[in-house]
């Protein structure tokens, strides 16, 4: 279950990373914290375990946030020859 927990955590740091600035970290690490403690609570799971799994997933959002912040400009070069301009806000901040 951790995997999948990090994995989720990575790939949505990453849609982050490509669509927003760094102030919307707080509240997806907020609602991400809520919902693994509500599970893990729901699972009976101890308290440390449920602290372990907040802390790894608050990790893996953030290097998942960078990584999509790195792929923003390399997106952006990409799309823009083929249609003129990227028609979302990919490559802005």
């Amino acid at each position: 279950m951790m995997l999948d927990i990090l994995t989720i955590g990575v790939l949505a740091g990453m849609t982050l990373g490509l669509r927003f600035n760094v102030l919307i970290l707080v509240p997806a690490l907020t609602v991400a914290s809520l919902i693994v403690a509500v599970a893990g609570i729901a699972n009976g799971d101890s308290f440390w375990l449920i602290v372990v799994a907040i802390v790894l997933l608050g990790i893996a959002i953030q290097i998942g946030y960078l990584f999509g912040i790195v792929l923003r400009p390399m997106l952006a070069s990409i799309c823009a020859p083929y249609i003129g301009s990227c028609n979302s806000r990919v490559g802005h901040s």
